[in-house]
């Protein structure tokens, strides 16, 4: 009949195995945590790329709308490049029309206008990038009033595509009177592509 003695054996398995088992579920936790801390670690540096790539997108969307703008407010600027200078085919037209409203707009008359030939040499200009401009000469009705033809240079100075005033010769009449001049031949050059 000792059967009490096999009943502390028990106990003391059990009480072996209730450690085991504790020091097994601390053991558990603390590889369960490393292993969670290290998933939440790699979650957050994804995180944290995601919102770089995402800050990145944002700036790169401002900059090129930036950049959009910046090419439209430009738009003005290259269409009024285009117009500064004419093309070989459609230069005289131009010039003589451009010439013909300044004259009348100056108030000054213009007794003939001729082209000159841009292979001769006379027609090279150094307003256009490739070299080649064509020259218009014309002779207004002398005397004319100073005033005026300084309008009528002025104009066509400023004009689009560019005319370049290369060569003029000026006088003072036979009769002075007032702001009267006589002028000779006048040479413009066209501007041309």
């Amino acid at each position: 009949m000792k059967k009490p003695p096999v009943k502390k054996n028990q106990a003391t398995t059990m009480r072996n195995f209730l450690a085991f088992l504790l020091v097994v579920v601390i053991l558990g936790a603390a590889a369960g945590f490393y292993f969670g801390l290290q998933i939440i670690k790699d979650y957050s540096l994804e995180v944290t790329h995601t919102v770089a790539d995402s800050s990145a997108s944002a700036k790169s969307i401002d900059q090129l709308s930036a950049l959009k703008q910046q090419l439209a407010d430009g738009q003005p600027l290259v269409i009024k490049a285009e117009k500064l200078f004419s093309t070989p085919d459609a230069y005289q037209t131009q010039a003589l029309k451009d010439i013909s409203k300044y004259a009348s707009e100056a108030g000054v008359s213009i007794s003939s206008i001729d082209s000159a030939n841009p292979e001769s040499g006379s027609g090279a200009s150094s307003i256009s990038p490739s070299g080649t401009g064509y020259s218009e000469i014309i002779t207004l009705q002398s005397p004319v009033s100073y005033a005026r033809l300084l309008k009528f240079l002025d104009a066509i100075e400023g004009n689009l595509p560019k005319m370049q005033i290369t060569g003029i010769s000026l006088d003072r009449p036979s009769s002075a009177s007032g702001d009267l001049i006589a002028t000779d031949k006048i040479t413009i050059t066209v501007a041309v592509r």
